[in-house]
């Protein structure tokens, strides 16, 4: 897929599933949660079991190294590739798109912070956002800033995660990237920002480090959040019809 926003172009992947889709899933850093995390065999088991609704899955390469260092900290030019460009293209290679219930975004590290930011900047068209292990420290935690100030705030959910060993601060990633809160700090401190605006994050704090292996833990649950299956509501509408015995 051609970007005249990003003045580049990149693969795209998408999974259908076997009936009709419900919801569409975007998943940035495409070959990282396809080749590392092990995103494809998920979605696969998930479905299997039924624990997940249809959805569409839409893998975003990174394009390269380099451009992931441009793109992911709050770049607008990539908000607008994903509104602009992938969306019109995906509805109209699937129309399914069109009626999709849930409209997901995920990211890792560095693409949980783009996917949080570019659900901001298109607010109407995420529902939910995954941030596994986000980068909200980037810029002197710059996303937090924007979001305490954006008004009005976007109807979205998030379900954020991060390791107890992700504790390292001043890390220097590269020349003029500085990341002086640890990321665990970080992911609370945008956790605690969402609930003083009455949001409810889903919020899992995992033991390990900033690493795939985590990632891939914690994806299954995520996506049970996101995509609730038709099982899973109805066990919801039945646990609200119990009675409750004080």
């Amino acid at each position: 897929m051609k970007s005249a926003h990003l003045a580049n172009e990149r693969a795209v992947w998408v999974r259908e599933p076997e009936h009709r889709a419900t919801n569409v899933t975007v998943f940035l850093d495409a070959e990282l949660y396809r080749d590392r995390v092990g995103a494809t065999s998920i979605i696969d088991a998930l479905d299997a079991e039924s624990d997940i609704d249809r959805s569409l899955f839409v893998f975003v390469s990174m394009e390269s190294a380099a451009s992931r260092w441009v793109e992911c900290p709050c770049y607008f030019p990539f908000s607008q590739f994903i509104e602009e460009e992938l969306f019109p293209w995906l509805e109209s290679a699937y129309p399914c798109a069109l009626e999709a219930q849930e409209r997901v975004i995920v990211g890792l590290s560095y693409t949980g912070l783009a996917a949080a930011y570019v659900s901001m900047i298109n607010p109407s068209r995420f529902t939910k956002v995954i941030a596994q292990s986000g980068s909200f420290w980037s810029n002197d935690c710059w996303i937090i800033d924007y979001f305490e100030k954006l008004d009005p705030k976007p109807k979205t959910e998030f379900y954020l995660d991060v390791g107890q060993q992700e504790t390292q601060d001043n890390v220097l990633h590269k020349e003029g990237v500085l990341q002086t809160i640890s990321q665990i700090e970080a992911v609370k401190k945008f956790r605690d920002a969402l609930l003083r605006h009455g949001y409810q994050p889903h919020f899992v704090e995992f033991d390990g480090g900033h690493d795939f292996t985590a990632w891939s833990v914690t994806l299954p649950d995520a996506l049970r959040w996101a995509l609730p299956s038709a099982k899973d509501q109805a066990q919801h509408v039945v646990s609200d019809a119990a009675p409750r015995h004080r």
